[in-house]
């Protein structure tokens, strides 16, 4: 029943482009600058479009990956919501200086191949990293500072003033949007050097967009419609090897303080497909296999990136005349980790994702307490019982029917319990609630009579030693939003004794123009003076594209 909604899902979000012949998607990446050091906050946004450049509501989730050659350094997911989405990358302090590969592609775009995967290239260099030819006069690459026109591509870019002083206030003005809504993102950040690879713009992406048509998607990678799609194999024990047509449950989960679970939806052959929903900044991700045969099963996970091809990237070698200004660079890096590392930090509250709400809900430290779970379940649970059975001891809930049934979900945790017995022995002491979920809850094609959910005060499951049906791995989720820091200087604070050397000035990649044909945005420099380059790139609901760029000094 999962697969025809999902399938029925697909059609939709695939249907305007059904229209026109296609049913590809494509994707574009947009970043503060091209220019980084190692350990510096590299900030992104991603455009979700159909073949003809609109912006398509299919994939919610983008993958990112920072790629040397074919050897990825840092991978991302991103929450993508009518059709754009947000994120960051945190550059590894120990990244060698090199050009670097950025791919970018959803999961349905996998069903092509890597060639239509989005591409950038950027420059990073490691300002404490031991290069005896760092610097070497004898290697000339003739680096330069950009010249910028100041260019307008059907919008025009303009400052309420010629240039800034250092902690000054400023706004940047832009007119002559069209009428339709356009998702535009802006950043101004110090002008970066001249680079050997380009980065391509949004305007030559577009362009590329029909003659990088492939054949229409096949159906192997479906559309993370939803959320995201988790892959894995169930594993049968005996024998090590994928399980064809097994006689088991398939659940995973994230442990916590609430219910978020969800059935793996197999092929028969062992693979099996988990079909989530909200899991964003997760940190563990717990599978169980639960058999009533006998039979003992675990679920691997697959990774989720593809292997991509290597690539032979030019050389990279900064000159002797770089030396100032990367040492400018490295000194505003090491002040921002040093002075505004919380600032830089604050991320978007997650709020609760689960729907399920407890009929009943005992808080242990309410009651008196009892040394075994069975003493606190014959004292006061209500409408449960612990039995022995010839598999063990087992947990019984009323059903719908006023008839005790063992046919339910115990969980730690969030954590799926198989072996009853193994909370039945448990120590009472670390509990802190026990939550009583009474009727019928279905998980894919799995009903359950009843959930009793156990949490500790950490939720960290202590004391328990889980069987070999349930597998514990670290998961990386979509990225919460993560708040771009800039202070906003007044009369008192452009005084402050804290340095500010941003050299990203402004990051605003959620801007929605809502058909307005004019927009106004504050900014704030820094102590950094030198030359600075507003970029604004930007996408319409019916596909029109937006690239201006614009510079002014700080003195």
């Amino acid at each position: 029943m999962r697969h025809k909604i999902l399938l029925f899902l697909f059609l939709i979000c695939t249907g305007n482009t059904l229209v026109h012949g296609q049913t590809n998607e494509r994707i574009y990446m947009q970043t503060d600058k091209q220019f980084y050091l190692a350990g510096e906050l590299l900030w992104l946004k991603l455009y979700t479009t159909d073949m003809e450049g609109r912006l398509m509501s299919c994939s919610k989730i983008g993958y990112v990956e920072l790629i040397h050659d074919s050897i990825p350094e840092v991978q991302i997911k991103i929450d993508i919501q009518d059709g754009t989405g947000a994120g960051w990358m945190e550059l590894p302090a120990l990244l060698p200086t090199g050009y670097y590969r950025m791919i970018a592609y959803t999961r349905f775009m996998r069903n092509e191949g890597e060639q239509v995967f989005f591409e950038k290239r950027i420059a990073i260099v490691n300002p404490f990293h031991k290069n005896d030819e760092l610097y070497a006069d004898e290697i000339n690459h003739s680096f330069t500072f950009q010249s910028i026109k100041n260019e307008s591509h059907a919008i025009e870019l303009s400052l309420d003033k010629p240039a800034y002083s250092l902690r000054n206030k400023g706004e940047l003005r832009i007119k002559g949007l069209p009428a339709e809504n356009i998702s535009l993102g802006i950043s101004i950040a110090g002008i970066d050097p001249v680079l050997e690879v380009a980065p391509a713009t949004i305007e030559q992406w577009h362009k590329q967009l029909a003659v990088t048509n492939t054949s229409p998607a096949g159906s192997q990678f479906l559309p993370e419609y939803e959320g995201a799609i988790i892959d894995g194999v169930l594993i049968d024990l005996e024998t090590g090897n994928p399980a064809a047509n097994p006689q088991a449950i398939s659940l995973l989960s994230f442990p916590g303080n609430e219910i978020q679970l969800f059935a793996g939806q197999g092929d028969g052959t062992g693979n099996v497909s988990f079909y989530t929903q909200c899991v964003t900044g997760k940190e563990e991700l717990t599978t169980t296999a639960i058999a009533s045969s006998g039979k003992k099963y675990r679920v691997d996970i697959k990774q989720p990136y593809p292997i991509h091809t290597p690539v032979v990237l030019p050389h990279f070698q900064p000159d002797s005349t770089w030396q100032d200004y990367l040492q400018l660079r490295n000194l505003s890096v090491q002040v921002a980790h040093a002075y505004t590392a919380d600032s830089l930090s604050i991320i978007k509250e997650i709020p609760p994702n689960s729907d399920f709400i407890p009929q009943t809900r005992y808080v242990m430290d309410d009651w008196r307490r009892f040394t075994t779970m069975e003493e606190v379940f014959v004292e006061f649970i209500a409408f449960a019982r612990i039995r022995r059975t010839n598999e063990g001891n087992r947990f019984f809930m009323l059903n719908e029917s006023s008839i005790l049934s063992s046919n339910i979900l115990v969980l730690l945790d969030n954590i799926p319990v198989a072996n009853h017995d193994l909370m039945v022995k448990y120590n009472p002491f670390l509990v802190k609630t026990i939550d009583m979920y009474f009727g019928q809850y279905v998980f894919g094609s799995n009903r359950f009579d009843g959930i009793i959910a156990f949490y500790t005060y950490k939720n960290d499951y202590p004391g328990i030693k889980f069987g070999e049906n349930t597998q514990i791995f670290n998961y990386e989720g979509a990225q919460p939003y993560r708040y771009f820091y800039a202070p906003n200087y007044d009369a008192k604070s452009v005084s402050s004794p804290i340095p500010d050397f941003r050299h990203t000035l402004l990051w605003e990649p959620s801007i929605q123009s809502n058909g307005q044909s004019e927009l106004i945005i504050p900014f704030t420099t820094s102590d950094f003076p030198g030359s600075y380059v507003i970029t604004t790139e930007g996408i319409g609901e019916n596909g029109t594209i937006i690239q201006a760029k614009y510079t002014f000094n700080v003195e």
